[in-house]
């Protein structure tokens, strides 16, 4: 039986994500206590367990001034021991179903691993969003002024944070998240021991969310108003950092160093109302609870 998940089932909940991903004890917490509304999962119940779950997040596709309303499901697990039994995909077409009911044209998700896009494809998903991975070559940043402010750190920045990534976005189909999600987001980064680094100054606005851990650094998202805030950015990051190595995900149509890099398959959408492929359009999606 399906149905929408309750405060009761949390616990059952809790026990098959942690059996089914390989996220710290603190990150789990944090999902479940700020992020994670019951009535947006669904379960699978079997004589009176949960056996199976998927989450969802209503966000849009955007693209200019026009935006498409969508779903975002996330968090789809089995408990081990119920494995291939067709549970994920009832629950995945259920999803769809009341999204579609509540005027959504698409849903879009990001596969764990390379087995689960050809499982999300035979369920007429396509490869839409891919994303441009830069790593950094010495003398790569050595002409990039240097910002005339200091860089800050772990800050969280609610409309700052909505105003940049739209802003550098507007050229590029993606996947918006809006000021409260976003805050989602930040806080996510944190818990997940990542960091935040921004600046404000001449140049215009810039984020970078990042990881630093044996002096390997890996930018998730780095954004800014211009792409001279955000190369500045970048460049100081770098500089007082000191990483050994430096790789960043970037839009394919646009961002910084926008000649370097390589693409590679990022996350998949479905229509509800065709069959058409965005591919084509290089849409961007970044950020998402995956």
């Amino acid at each position: 039986m399906i149905r929408s998940a309750t405060v009761i089932d949390i616990p059952e909940i809790k026990k098959i994500w942690d059996q089914s991903f390989d996220d710290p004890l603190n990150y789990v917490d944090f999902l479940f206590d700020k992020v994670l509304e019951p009535s947006d999962t669904l379960v699978y119940e079997e004589d009176g367990e949960v056996v199976s779950m998927a989450m969802s997040i209503y966000c849009s596709f955007r693209y200019h001034d026009e935006s498409i309303p969508c779903v975002y499901i996330y968090g789809c697990a089995t408990r081990p021991d119920k494995g291939g039994r067709g549970y994920m995909t009832e629950l995945i077409s259920c999803v769809e179903t009341n999204a579609m009911a509540k005027g959504c044209q698409m849903s879009v998700l990001v596969p764990g691993n390379r087995i689960l896009f050809r499982f999300y494809a035979n369920r007429g998903y396509n490869s839409d969003f891919s994303i441009r991975r830069v790593r950094l070559r010495s003398g790569m940043l050595e002409t990039v002024p240097r910002p005339e402010v200091p860089i800050e750190y772990d800050r969280i920045f609610s409309g700052d944070f909505y105003e940049i990534r739209e802003k550098a976005l507007y050229e590029i189909p993606h996947i918006e998240w809006k000021a409260d999600q976003l805050d989602f987001m930040t806080a996510d980064a944190l818990a997940y021991q990542d960091h935040i680094a921004s600046y404000s100054g001449e140049a215009g606005k810039a984020y970078a969310i990042y990881s630093l851990k044996n002096r390997v650094m890996f930018i998730r998202e780095i954004l800014g108003t211009s792409e001279e805030s955000a190369t500045m950015l970048l460049a100081s990051l770098v500089d007082e950092q000191n990483p050994r190595k430096v790789s960043m995900d970037l839009p394919l149509g646009g961002g910084i160093l926008p000649f370097e890099g390589s693409s590679r398959v990022y996350g998949m959408s479905k229509s509800f109302k065709t069959a058409k492929k965005i591919s084509s359009l290089e849409p961007y999606m970044n950020l998402m609870l995956d």
